[in-house]
């Protein structure tokens, strides 16, 4: 009787919320909500009476309407230049952030632009962390839950095991070699590690599109194994923060950040499975709407716990939010999330990466780095990348890849750019109260900077001329068909001997037997039969091919697959 009356109650409850009235309603509520916390967030305002006069101590009052106009000014020609200077080092094949970044650097170190440009340490602060948002909702929402499910073992243990060998190879260098403190060397070894998919992302994406490498899913392995090294080198980053700029002790503040984290992923986790049904996905204006929410409900949260002082949890709910909602969105509608991930790239590319790396490139001062410290700089990155390299490549040995994609998935798991960009200025305004740290501090953050400007245009480089020259162009099976898998590739002229056999599933529950392509030209009608691992090469006409295949059909362990090609274009 109970049930009933639960069951009875869901039903209710469930299509007063369809209701296409109620479902707008609250979905603006909760948009609103969102902004209205992200706003009182930012601006120090009472979350109560958020209209009374200005006292945060965010701004200098006795200039500020000369300071705001001058920040947004220079903000404004920032973003702008650095989309042109982006745009221009894309045709001499480097990343569009270095561009950013450079313009950032040239404004800082130039005497004559130093002069005209001009931006509040305060606003510097949050814009980097509305781009680091856009960051983690972007990458939220491509985070393939079912992927991860399936193969849990191989990417946690690339992504983990790589960075953590990375990390202490620089912990151990800045400590030992160069003699920083123990903490800081630790902070230093792991955000320096972090990897960043903005860089090995697209490459990924136009191996997938391609079909290339495909076989052993690598353009979603190395995805996967991104989201593993961020989160455990985030996590080791902000535990050690927390521990060293404190006048608490060690334990109860270890205690209390990693009580944070996990009430943050229960709390994301939540505002991600209310927000999942909001809006519907029948309503004419879905996809913008859903944009909307998710954007002001992670503004919100990640804004409102930086505030409250958890920089790293803030980041987890809201990664732990985009996460949730999107794997109900990517079910829902023929269109799945391919709207949301396109205006979320767009946004990315053209606004919070020339913001964020432009900033970044506007910290970096040549007057307050020496010689030496550019040494330092240069040595720890070159040790931690050879570290990650070989670590990558052994992780994957035992993974049974072959020596050419071993070197792909070093590779993609070598470039460092987002989280360095976003997070290590943010450690210089830890230092206000530990005098004694903030030489060693800065130098973090101009490590990270440099590890920025070596690897990301080399990897990025490197990828886009070994992937797809190296990989596998794999075959796309179609699985719906009960008896024949039609096989389509743009690949032409290829013999039997170019290619190993890799191992096919098939449908009709037969074992698992190896295929090889033939050359198109070699018959009129191109197929390929395999019989018990056998692979047979039809001759002569058409007419004893079709004879051949009809006597191969009749074989109990036989498969058959229609090959079409299709030329290259």
């Amino acid at each position: 009787m109970v049930t009933k009356d639960w069951s009875a109650t869901k039903t209710r409850l469930a299509d007063f919320f369809k209701n296409n009235h109620i479902n707008q309603i609250i979905t603006f509520s909760i948009i609103v909500c969102g902004l209205y916390i992200s706003l009182i967030s930012i601006t120090g305002q009472n979350v109560a009476h958020p209209l009374s006069p200005v006292t945060s101590k965010t701004l200098d009052l006795t200039r500020a309407a000369d300071e705001i106009l001058h920040s947004i000014i220079s903000c404004f020609m920032l973003v702008v230049l650095a989309i042109a200077a982006g745009k221009l080092v894309k045709f001499l094949y480097i990343p569009s952030l270095i561009g950013c970044m450079a313009v950032g650097i040239a404004m800082r170190n130039i005497p004559q632009l130093g002069d005209l440009f001009y931006i509040n340490d305060y606003w510097q602060f949050i814009l980097r962390k509305l781009a680091l948002v856009v960051i983690i909702i972007r990458w939220g929402i491509s985070i393939n839950i079912k992927f991860i499910k399936k193969n849990y073992t191989f990417p946690p243990l690339l992504g983990i095991g790589s960075a953590t060998t990375e990390a202490l190879s620089i912990f151990f260098t800045a400590h030992f070699l160069f003699n920083f403190p123990l903490s800081l060397s630790l902070i230093c070894g792991f955000v320096v590690a972090t990897v960043s998919p903005a860089i090995s992302g697209p490459t990924m994406g136009h191996l997938r599109e391609k079909s290339i490498g495909t076989e052993k899913n690598i353009p979603d392995i190395v995805p996967a194994a991104c989201c593993f090294d961020n989160v455990w080198s985030l996590l080791i980053f902000s535990l050690t923060a927390s521990a060293t700029f404190t006048t608490e002790s060690v334990g109860p503040t270890m205690i209390k950040s990693i009580g944070a984290i996990v009430l943050a992923v229960v709390f994301g986790c939540i505002l991600g499975w209310i927000i999942r049904w909001f809006p519907k996905n029948d309503n004419k204006h879905t996809h913008i709407a859903r944009f909307l929410i998710i954007a002001s409900s992670t503004y919100g949260v990640i804004t409102s716990m930086i505030v409250l002082g958890y920089q790293f949890p803030g980041i987890v709910a809201g990664l732990s939010l985009c996460c949730v909602a999107a794997t109900h969105w990517r079910e829902d509608n023929p269109r799945g999330i391919k709207v949301l991930v396109h205006q979320y790239d767009n946004l990315w590319y053209f606004l919070a990466v020339p913001l964020l790396f432009s900033l970044v490139g506007y910290t970096f001062d040549f007057s307050e780095i020496t010689r030496k410290d550019l040494q330092i700089a240069i040595s720890l990155v070159c040790i931690g990348v050879v570290a990650r390299f070989i670590s990558a490549m052994f992780i994957s040995f035992l993974g049974g890849f072959t020596i050419c994609e071993q070197i792909i998935l070093s590779l993609s798991l070598m470039p460092k750019a987002t989280v360095q960009c976003a997070l290590a200025p943010s450690l210089i305004l830890l230092t206000d109260n530990f005098p004694e740290l903030e030489d060693t501090t800065k130098l973090v953050i101009n490590t990270c900077i440099i590890a920025v400007m070596i690897t990301s245009p080399i990897v990025e480089i490197l990828l886009d001329i070994l992937a797809p020259r190296i990989l596998k162009k794999s075959l796309i099976f179609n699985s719906a068909l009960p008896s024949e898998t039609t096989v389509t590739t743009s690949t032409d002229n290829y013999t039997v001997p170019q290619f190993s056999a890799p191992q096919l599933n098939n449908p009709n529950g037969l074992p698992n037997i190896p295929y090889y392509y033939y050359n198109k030209n070699e018959m009129v009608s191109s197929h390929i039969m395999i019989v018990n691992g056998e692979h047979n090469k039809p001759s002569g006409s058409v007419q004893k091919f079709q004879e051949e295949l009809e006597i191969q059909r009749s074989m109990r362990n036989a498969a058959i697959i229609d090959h079409h090609y299709e030329p290259v274009s």
